[in-house]
């Protein structure tokens, strides 16, 4: 990890101890965001594991504010793209998928990626994001389920109760969640990880996910996303109560 890296880690664990614990645990969207980030690298000290506050375990775990598609400007579905034309079916695997039924019984992880493209806004970020997509690739929305920008405002993407087109292999079942940056070359934002780490633990929540990965991890092609964020993966997959990793990652339970 390069000095930037380390000192923005360290920046944000120091902006993380402002606040007591007992004070944080009390809301899952608030302080509690710098503090279960905190309590997960603590536990991984000269002394060996400790307990780890898992936010499945609070009561109730809000949802973050998300701007909406429309609160973004985001392009309708095109069912005539190129790579994803067409709805799904037995002879059309590829196609624009709508999961049927109680969506905790289809998910299973959350994916972790970074967008590499960043531009002046976070706005016309996920407007970018969404062109590549669509006009790029031939896919027929924004790949993503959620973008979380670097200012920490977390914005919605392709709708969850419609499969993704982030993972080769693996997106029936998973969620995506884009951070904007190229975190090969730069360190997410404080503001970022708070947010990230809010949506995760709400997702978690919200679908009864089991694991956290980064990109990466199912499709070795790829350094997404990037190391200096993949850094945060075990902490964040630790603060909503998930395990790291592929093994979770299955087809829809129905």
């Amino acid at each position: 990890m390069s000095q930037h890296a380390e000192y923005s880690r360290r920046r944000f664990l120091g902006l993380a101890g402002i606040t007591s614990m007992a004070a944080g645990l009390t809301c899952a969207t608030g302080a509690a965001g710098y503090l279960l980030i905190t309590a997960v690298r603590r536990s991984h000290g000269a002394a060996g594991p400790t307990a780890t506050p898992r936010p499945l375990a609070l009561k109730q775990i809000d949802r973050p504010t998300i701007i909406s598609r429309a609160g973004w400007g985001a392009r309708e579905p095109d069912h005539e793209a190129e790579n994803e034309s067409g709805f799904y079916s037995l002879l059309n695997e590829e196609g624009w998928r709508e999961y049927e039924g109680d969506l905790r019984d289809t998910y299973t992880t959350v994916v972790v990626h970074h967008s590499v493209i960043v531009e002046s806004d976070d706005e016309a970020t996920m407007r970018e994001i969404q062109d590549l997509h669509m006009d790029d690739r031939g896919w027929a929305d924004i790949a993503y389920h959620f973008g979380v920008g670097t200012t920490g405002v977390v914005f919605e993407g392709r709708a969850m109760d419609v499969r993704g087109t982030h993972v080769e292999g693996a997106n029936t079942g998973s969620i995506g969640v884009v951070f904007f940056g190229n975190f090969e070359e730069t360190v997410p934002t404080a503001e970022q990880i708070v947010s990230g780490q809010r949506l995760i633990d709400w997702l978690a929540l919200r679908l009864e996910l089991t694991h956290l990965a980064g990109h990466k991890e199912f499709n070795d092609f790829t350094d997404c996303p990037g190391r200096n964020l993949s850094y945060y993966l075990e902490a964040l997959a630790e603060s909503a109560g998930l395990e790291l990793g592929t093994s979770g990652y299955g087809q829809p339970k129905t």
